[in-house]
């Protein structure tokens, strides 16, 4: 795929796949990188082509150690695909997904990540054009599911696959369409007002709100109730209602974050996040370490399979000659039947060993990638990477907390 070798697939969608790749240079460099490539029979959906050019055009402009990094825009027998850094980390919504085994996120920790989450956010939202004029970026998908955090601590905002230039007239939204997930979408969304980077902050909200407490506080039994308690003019369920040892400091940066009416709420992510800081004691506040010890904790084992896996489908690119391991353009944009809305992982991390890759777990597996296919018989470890940062990447996902 142009300069990129193709080594791992990491999660197949209707729009899109994720690999992790390798970009080659000379006198032996190498570097693992992510490659999103849009499938093929989108190329004729003019509207899907855009939203793809548009992350391109919009997320490698942000430079900020909070938000993910765009590399390089190709396209290779019609197919495009963009490269971008590899993110040794874990989806947010897992983190929260394994943690309630114990005792869900410490509050500490929660604050810290979505501290951190707030500054990329606010260097996506602050991204100016060539003559300096704000270009009103709104990344409209904030959730768990693009929220990535590192081993080493450090929270990256990702997929911009549905952003917006407001100040620029983008018109990627249809009429009627909510962009993002259901229930992390703003009220003046669902109303379908005008939107600004407000719909981000209440979207983080929500976000802090989940992770600090377990409960959704707009969320019910369908996508209809869902909206009706978002813009309804009722204020969301304090969380010492129900959590009477909640700090009461945070609790008032969350509900005024969760404001149903915007010229209420914090004006910018900056904001939230300067009050975030101040919401704690300090000798109550994590730091990047603190919040680095605890993933690193919660996923060793995943961890060590994720540079075994990179490590073996390395080897095996090495060893095999180069016409062995072309992959055409079927086999790198997969033959998924899912849709925009929802996109499935492979799950093999259950599996015992030997037995990866095969019986019902095979049917999960995109065609060109089970056993017996050309792609590297490293796959068998792609559960370890789709359970990793890069499966949230796709342009949508599920609607999970």
């Amino acid at each position: 795929m142009g300069r990129y070798e193709l080594l791992l697939p990491i999660a197949a969608g209707g729009m899109a796949m994720v690999w992790a790749a390798r970009l080659k240079g000379t006198r032996g460099f190498q570097k693992i990188v992510a490659v999103k490539t849009m499938l093929p029979q989108l190329s004729e959906d003019d509207q899907f082509e855009k939203m793809f050019l548009l992350e391109a055009e919009l997320a490698s402009q942000i430079r900020h150690p909070n938000a993910v990094e765009i590399l390089d825009l190709g396209e290779q027998d019609g197919v495009l695909f963009l490269a971008m850094e590899w993110i040794n980390g874990v989806p947010l919504s897992q983190v929260m997904k394994v943690s309630k085994r114990w005792e869900g996120v410490p509050i500490p920790i929660a604050v810290r990540i979505v501290v951190q989450a707030c500054a990329g956010l606010h260097a996506a939202h602050e991204l100016k054009d060539n003559s300096g004029r704000l270009v009103g970026l709104v990344h409209r998908d904030i959730s768990p599911q693009n929220i990535l955090v590192t081993y080493d601590g450090t929270t990256k905002v990702v997929d911009f696959g549905v952003a917006k230039a407001t100040a620029f007239n983008d018109s990627t939204t249809r009429a009627g369409q909510l962009k993002g997930k259901v229930s992390y979408t703003a009220p003046e969304a669902v109303r379908g007002d005008a939107i600004d980077r407000r719909v981000d902050v209440f979207a983080m909200g929500i976000v802090l709100y989940v992770l600090t407490t377990g409960q959704h506080p707009f969320r019910r039994e369908n996508e209809g109730a869902t909206l009706f308690a978002i813009s309804s003019p009722d204020p969301v369920v304090a969380p010492r209602t129900f959590q009477p040892d909640y700090p009461p400091l945070l609790e008032a940066v969350l509900m005024r974050a969760l404001e149903k009416e915007r010229d209420q709420r914090y004006a910018t992510a900056n904001e939230l996040m300067r009050a975030l800081d101040k919401a704690l004691p300090p000798n109550q506040r994590a730091s990047d370490e603190d919040v680095a010890n605890f993933i690193s904790e919660l996923f060793e084992e995943q961890q060590q399979q994720t540079r075994a896996a990179l490590a073996e489908a390395l080897e095996r690119a090495d060893r095999s000659p180069p016409s062995s391991t072309k992959l055409g353009i079927s086999d790198v944009t997969g033959t998924s039947h899912s849709t925009v809305s929802a996109f499935r992982t492979v799950d093999i991390h259950r599996a015992p060993p030997g037995e990866a890759g095969k019986s019902a777990v095979d049917s999960e597996i995109p065609p060109f990638a089970r056993s017996g296919s050309r792609v590297l018989p490293a796959v068998v470890l792609l559960c370890v990477l789709a359970a990793g940062a890069l499966g949230a990447m796709l342009l949508r996902s599920p609607d999970a907390p």
